[in-house]
């Protein structure tokens, strides 16, 4: 069936037409004909007052629950959340039960989402889950398809590190790491701050981020080797990194949209889906990580989504897990705490080309006669997550149920399409 794209304003800065509005006429899974307007009375309309479309968006780290954990979420169910938040691939964490360790394991990730719109890529973890210290069978995953290494949101020691990005320089593999000094942060899980000290809460100092950060880029620096910081959350870790970037040093990073969004303030109710890792920050550091957005320290935003059910947040926020779904929200945060600071044009290149880069991955375009790999959105549409249209197993979330402006009104991949 034919789709024709009306009068959306195309975002992507490397096209004639960007910040055009256009009409996309799309048949058997490739783009036809983009013209200011287009006669197609066969084809199903899809039509907004606000209406836009760039190239599909690419999320850098989502969590992945399946194998292990599937009573929070399965590979499908989060396949069909990313693509109801506007992805049309995701870079998925290897901290399953068991891990993604081996190729068999990234074989099974690729074939489970082999008939779906959304792309899985894989990451496999650094470390041999039999053998501590040891590296794990990097060179089979990368050769079955693992776009990149790391061991999500546990820590690497410098020595491992060091191995894994000399292991991988030959193949050009993508070591991603999440700075943290696990010895500095006592198991804290809110920022330690003047206004946290007196919710009793444990806490988790900015220095547990940055001193790891700033290790890992020198041993990077010694090896000679590209390395990718996920999730960072500090002002010191953006300032690390531009001064690596200016140095000519081969560093990307990414930060979540939780990050950028909220602040340490939210915790004072003790909300359980406010508890995320890292954790929530001061507004200096959101303020800084969004000039790092501007100016391109900052690569990429994520969403940091992690699915937990409700057995997981109904308890003490000390013993409540840390993760919220974020993929759903990732447009709606945008429109309303980040619109007025952040372009979209700027915006949207942290969701394709910035990624696409970061990880070596070719970007999708918006041309004639490309396969199509499309988000298309509506800026001011309302919408809520609700039972009605909540694609995972999983509730841990602060929106539920509540108004939110900015809605993802379909995406175009694999021949495959989703309206919502």
């Amino acid at each position: 069936m034919p789709y024709i794209i009306r009068q959306a304003t195309l975002i992507q800065k490397e096209n004639s037409l960007h910040n055009s509005k256009v009409d996309i006429l799309i048949e058997k899974g490739k783009i036809k004909k983009i013209a200011k307007k287009i006669l197609a009375s066969e084809a199903t309309e899809i039509k907004g007052d606000h209406l836009h479309v760039s190239s599909g968006w690419i999320d850098m780290r989502a969590g992945l629950t399946d194998p292990g954990y599937e009573h929070k979420d399965t590979i499908h169910n989060l396949l069909d959340t990313a693509a109801f938040g506007g992805f049309t691939s995701i870079l998925t964490l290897p901290n399953t039960k068991p891990s993604i360790s081996d190729k068999s394991s990234i074989s099974y990730l690729i074939n489970s989402s082999k008939d779906h719109l959304v792309n899985i890529m894989p990451t496999g973890v650094i470390e041999d889950p039999s053998s501590k210290n040891n590296l794990a069978e990097m060179y089979d995953m990368h050769e079955s398809g693992a776009v990149a290494f790391t061991n999500g949101d546990e820590e690497v020691s410098n020595g491992l590190l060091k191995k894994a990005l000399l292991y991988t320089k030959p193949f050009d593999g993508i070591i991603i790491s999440h700075p943290s000094d696990k010895s500095l942060e006592h198991g804290g899980a809110v920022h330690e701050s003047s206004m946290m000290v007196n919710t009793g809460l444990k806490m988790s100092p900015s220095i547990s981020e940055y001193i790891s950060l700033n290790e890992q880029l020198e041993v990077a620096k010694y090896c000679n080797a590209k390395i990718h910081f996920s999730c960072i959350s500090t002002a010191e870790s953006v300032e690390i990194v531009r001064k690596a970037k200016d140095a000519g040093q081969q560093v990307t990073c990414d930060v979540s949209i939780l990050n950028l969004c909220f602040t340490d303030e939210e915790l004072l109710e003790f909300d359980e889906n406010f508890k995320v890792y890292p954790p929530l920050r001061s507004e200096s550091d959101r303020i800084a990580l969004v000039q790092g957005i501007l100016d391109g320290t900052i690569d990429a935003i994520s969403s940091n989504h992690s699915p937990q059910n409700i057995e997981s947040k109904a308890v003490e926020f000390d013993y409540a897990e840390t993760g919220v779904l974020c993929q759903q929200f990732v447009l709606s945060w945008y429109t309303k705490y980040l619109s007025k600071d952040i372009p979209i044009d700027i915006f949207i290149s942290c969701l394709t080309e910035r990624p696409s880069t970061a990880l070596n991955q070719s970007l999708a375009k918006v041309e004639e006669g490309l396969e199509a790999n499309l988000t298309i959105f509506d800026s001011n549409s309302i919408w809520q997550l609700n039972q009605s249209n909540n694609t995972s197993k999983s509730t841990n979330t602060h929106e539920w149920e509540k108004e939110q402006k900015g809605k993802v009104v379909g995406v175009f991949n694999n021949n495959c399409v989703k309206l919502y």
